[in-house]
């Protein structure tokens, strides 16, 4: 099964949330991603949050149609993003797609990243999307699959990774070791529907991103 949560952030295109909406999914919104939802004239599944930035009229309405709700206090430990990622992943889902995780607040958008190692370290594919970006971790060599011209960056998500060969691309590499912050790996081209990432050890972010 496949799991959409709709965090607080800029909120998707309603073109890219039903794009992601197939047959078998479930959707939970955390928090305030529930406003775009409305708006959207769209039920989540799921509700979750301590509801300190939902729009009151809404967490209303949802209460009355009888939406499942889970309320946690606002001081907590973890994000309203992150109870949302871990009730997902508790229900065995084969992939995790985030919506409304990246736009103003760069804190939100670091700790959601995390969000996709905690998918990755518990076996689930998970990735982050919007209107202009899909951002993914891997720690296995991959084959990227894109249109001729897309752009695309790769960097190290902590450790320094070993062996990194890129085929398919405008600019290739080959046996790098590529380390955190290092921009080489910034803006690269498809220049064949599939671009090879393959490397030896470490955690790679892949940005696939459109101006």
């Amino acid at each position: 099964m496949k799991v959409i949560i709709i965090s607080g952030g800029a909120p998707p295109s309603k073109e890219l949330l039903i794009k992601e909406m197939t047959k078998d999914i479930f959707l939970i919104a955390a928090d305030s991603g529930a406003n775009c939802l409305y708006h959207y004239n769209i039920m989540p599944d799921l509700l979750v949050g301590d509801f300190d930035s939902i729009d009151k009229e809404i967490l209303g309405y949802y209460k009355k149609n009888k939406c499942t709700i889970d309320i946690y206090p606002t001081e907590k430990d973890f994000t309203d993003t992150e109870i949302a990622v871990r009730k997902a992943i508790g229900m065995k889902s084969s992939e995790i797609v985030l919506l409304g995780c990246t736009g103003s607040r760069i804190d939100h958008l670091l700790g959601n990243i995390g969000m996709l190692k905690i998918c990755l370290e518990n076996k689930v594919n998970a990735s982050i999307k919007d209107n202009n970006n899909m951002i993914m971790l891997v720690n296995d060599s991959t084959l990227l699959n894109g249109t001729v011209g897309k752009i695309f960056s790769v960097q190290s998500y902590g450790d320094e990774i070993i062996g990194l060969t890129i085929e398919g691309a405008k600019y290739p590499l080959d046996n790098y070791n590529l380390k955190i912050g290092e921009s080489i790996s910034i803006s690269n081209e498809f220049v064949c529907p599939q671009v090879k990432l393959k490397f030896k050890a470490g955690m790679l972010m892949i940005i696939l991103s459109k101006d």
